[in-house]
């Protein structure tokens, strides 16, 4: 084993990430103990900027985390490999979860008038096309009709619950419709993602866990003590907007920030344990992944129209980033493998 695998043993990689870990730990014991509790905390006492929020939480985003880390992969180019290995692994591991727990998200269980809900809606007050009647889309069905008098009659109702802040928390007949219909269109074309619905698969984080995963693993590669703290508590900040945005519980921050890291440290173990990851061609075209991630992110549609900018920031200079990387990679030895 090499000097660099010995900085890379498992006792190492522990060391460093011990702020990471010792930060989830504390707040799943929170957690545990008054999860509803400190969800209304940190969601009702956050202040309401709303494209702050939206902006931050994006950061675990999936796609947005591997352009992110393109900046590293020159200097640190095994680093990458850990990246792809840790993603793989958090799939399979945080969708197993989800799929065998299958717990509800906040708004399909809290009043809908006492938390903040910082996501997209289906429709806003204006966005309506002005050749239907939406109140009497309502009134034509006798579900729609039903499920508005229930939401009239008992803003505490799960119909309430779910339809409310698809309406802006605006709780009109027209604003129901509208929202009603967006719906009905996105389940038809199979793109309805909304996280209204009881049964959302809520445990746990997968924002948290890929946050925090590519905070543990700049500061596995980056070894600067100064800054071991700062970004632990950065990825705790970002992995905390899910509260924030009203989207996720405590715990299910918690746990999938201890799984992100958790799986950071193996994943980094394992690739400085293996020669495979050594192989100067296979280092050439893995790290160009990067490059391709950037041109997903520029071109595909922003999830919120709040963070197009972020993403195009992120993917024009990832974009660079990767470029240059790959050409100093290719032209050179690769001495720092």
């Amino acid at each position: 084993m090499s000097t660099l695998d010995n900085y890379f043993s498992l006792k190492s990689i522990a060391i460093y990430s011990a702020p990471l870990i010792g930060i989830f730990s504390i707040s799943l014991i929170f957690a545990s103990y008054a999860n509803e509790d400190l969800f209304f905390l940190i969601n009702q006492l956050a202040p309401n900027y709303r494209i702050l929020w939206l902006n931050l939480t994006h950061l675990g985003d999936g796609l947005v985390a591997i352009t992110l880390c393109s900046i590293f992969f020159l200097k640190h180019t095994r680093l990458l490999w850990s990246l792809v290995i840790s993603i793989l692994i958090s799939i399979i591991v945080v969708q197993g979860l989800k799929h065998a727990i299958d717990a509800p998200r906040p708004p399909a269980v809290l009043p809908t008038d006492q938390i903040h809900v910082i996501v997209t809606t289906l429709l806003n007050a204006h966005d309506t096309t002005v050749t239907v009647d939406y109140e009497q889309l309502i009134n034509d069905r006798a579900d729609t009709s039903a499920v508005w008098n229930i939401i009239q009659s008992d803003p505490s109702s799960s119909e309430a619950h779910y339809w409310a802040p698809r309406m802006n928390g605006i709780v009109t007949k027209k604003q129901f419709g509208i929202a009603f219909a967006r719906e009905a269109l996105e389940l038809e074309q199979g793109v309805y993602s909304g996280i209204y619905r009881p049964s959302t698969r809520s445990f746990p984080s997968g924002h948290a866990t890929t946050i925090v995963c590519v905070v543990t693993l700049i500061i596995l590669y980056i070894r600067k003590k100064q800054w071991t703290w700062i970004l632990s508590l950065a990825g705790l900040m970002v992995a905390g907007t899910r509260i924030v945005v009203g989207v996720h519980w405590p715990i299910d921050v918690a746990v999938g920030g201890l799984i992100g890291c958790a799986i950071a440290i193996l994943a980094t173990w394992f690739t400085h344990n293996s020669a495979v990851f050594s192989n100067l061609s296979r280092l050439r075209l893995i790290v160009f992944l990067p490059v391709v991630s950037a041109i997903a992110l520029l071109i595909r549609s922003p999830i919120y129209p709040e963070i197009a900018r972020l993403e195009i920031f992120i993917g024009v200079v990832s974009l660079l980033f990767g470029l240059f990387n790959y050409q100093q990679l290719y032209s050179t030895k690769a001495k720092n493998i």
